[in-house]
């Protein structure tokens, strides 16, 4: 699949039609993987997060239940409860302002072009999100339709932490960095007994994110490589009803999605 059949895949799959739901991308060396797990860890430990239980949190529409958390990890202020550019449509004038605690993370958020948010996500033993419904395909300021596209880094996690996507029910695992169509209707849930911890950000899909998150050419300096065609196919665990949906209203129509392309920075 070339990465304008990759970008119309996306596109039909948020408008739920057979498309791209789900991919495996990129697996990380094992040794940068530990060490970004550390900082993770340590992170977790002794920063502020957010609470998306909060009726003013930006993500509370989600209906989340039990112990959920997110710390926000590319924004303007360098506060990590600083929620308010996780979703809006700019990958500029945001930074990650902690490079000298954190430097491994520092450097993994700084390996994606035209991020929009990144920020870490805590489920604990039963806590879910509840079904709901975004959007990937967007208009941008300039006019045209473009995507974002979000994509999961699963920092720890355990066999009964799954999401579903669209009622394909998935188990993202460790180590690997997918690709997870958001513009599905979408859930998780983590039914162990162990926190699950997932690196999560969103991405302008330009030409060069498109091309370095779906193509098939160098990963620069990704300490890790790119997933062969086989290898990046993800099967559903099972199938399960969608239902109870909380829906935001669409940005563009499907008549409009037609002629998506590569946004440009914005």
């Amino acid at each position: 699949m070339t990465v304008e059949e990759t970008l119309r895949a996306i596109r039909d799959a948020d408008f739920h039609e057979p498309g791209l739901r789900c991919l495996r991308l990129f697996a990380l060396e094992r040794s940068f993987f530990h060490g970004l797990r550390e900082d993770v860890d340590r992170l977790r430990a002794h920063e502020t997060p957010s609470d998306p239980r909060e009726h003013r949190h930006v993500t509370h529409w989600t209906r989340p239940s039990g112990t959920v958390l997110q710390w926000s990890l590319l924004n303007a202020s360098g506060r990590f409860d600083d929620t308010s550019a996780d979703h809006d449509r700019s990958c500029l004038g945001k930074a990650f302002h902690h490079a000298s605690r954190y430097p491994l993370l520092a450097r993994f958020v700084g390996l994606f072009p035209h991020c929009l948010g990144f920020r870490l996500n805590l489920l604990g033993p039963g806590a879910r999100l509840s079904p709901h419904e975004e959007h990937v395909t967007l208009r941008t300021r300039a006019g045209a339709v473009a995507l974002r596209a979000r994509f999961h880094l699963p920092v720890r996690t355990n066999a009964e932490a799954e999401v579903a996507l669209d009622g394909e029910v998935f188990h993202l695992e460790e180590g690997l960095v997918h690709f997870f169509n958001n513009g599905c209707v979408h859930d998780a849930r983590n039914a162990g007994a162990e926190e699950r911890l997932h690196l999560v950000w969103d991405m302008l899909l330009t030409g060069s994110a498109a091309r370095f998150m779906f193509g098939d050419g160098p990963v620069g300096e990704l300490p890790g490589r790119r997933l062969g065609a086989e290898e990046r196919r993800v099967r559903p665990r099972r199938l399960k009803p969608v239902g109870g949906v909380a829906r935001v209203a669409p940005f563009v129509s499907r008549a409009e999605a037609r002629s998506v392309s590569f946004a440009e920075p914005e």
